[in-house]
């Protein structure tokens, strides 16, 4: 398996997996040194730390050979397993179900906007408007568990005038989380003439006060923290 990191911190081990089959233009993996591991390396490490939790994530697990017997593994020792997609491989999701705990599914912009999903995932129109309807079975496979939905929000993609179009898409979801746009230079590289952190926080609680009404809670993380509401 090709890994970005393996952690243990924070309650959780982290395996962020290299690899991915979009180009998103502002995502920082595609740039990030890769390192082979084994199933069996990752489950020894996973086995030598005090947490049950496991988040796998990073580029894209699902494009990794070896993600079933990992989950399995993983699964067998105990572990609570937390899958992140982009929901290009439904068909993995649904092999997933046994052995994990539940989902992370990212909404780029309201999913009837083929251009924009065309600028933010890299992709041409085709392959977009495929991945628009993978995506909706991957949302429909992850609701039969724990699901977190995330946006990252970038002012031209996600705000006020789009929220009410991503809403039907987020129905059935235990949260949303929405995420400041280059509020952590991990995560993310300048992108549409963005540097820092954008929207403003205040604005980022205005869209999570919009879409409160729709699902249980809406997480928001940001240069003020994180504030959950419910």
């Amino acid at each position: 398996m090709r890994l970005i990191d393996l952690s243990d911190a924070k309650g959780q081990i982290r395996v962020e997996f290299a690899g991915c089959n979009m180009r998103c233009p502002y995502c920082v993996h595609i740039h990030q040194p890769m390192k082979e591991w084994s199933v069996e390396d990752v489950v020894d490490f996973a086995k030598k730390s005090t947490t049950e939790n496991v988040y796998l994530g990073g580029a894209e697990p699902t494009l990794q050979k070896d993600l079933m017997p990992l989950l399995r593994q993983l699964h067998e020792n105990g572990k609570r397993i937390i899958l992140k997609s982009n929901g290009m491989r439904p068909a993995v999701l649904e092999e997933a179900l046994p052995y994990v705990e539940g989902f992370v599914l990212e909404i780029k912009a309201p999913l009837d906007d083929i251009q924009a999903i065309m600028e933010l995932t890299g992709m041409s129109e085709e392959r977009s408007k495929k991945y628009v309807k993978l995506l909706h079975q991957s949302l429909d496979i992850a609701r039969r568990k724990w699901l977190r939905i995330w946006i990252r929000v970038i002012p031209e993609y996600v705000n006020k005038d789009t929220i009410p179009r991503i809403m039907p898409d987020l129905e059935g979801a235990s949260e949303v989380m929405l995420y400041q746009f280059m509020s952590n230079p991990e995560f993310d590289l300048p992108f549409n003439g963005h540097e820092g952190p954008t929207p403003s926080w205040s604005e980022i609680r205005e869209l999570g006060e919009m879409i409160l009404p729709g699902v249980e809670q809406v997480r928001l993380v940001g240069d003020q923290g994180k504030l959950v509401l419910k």
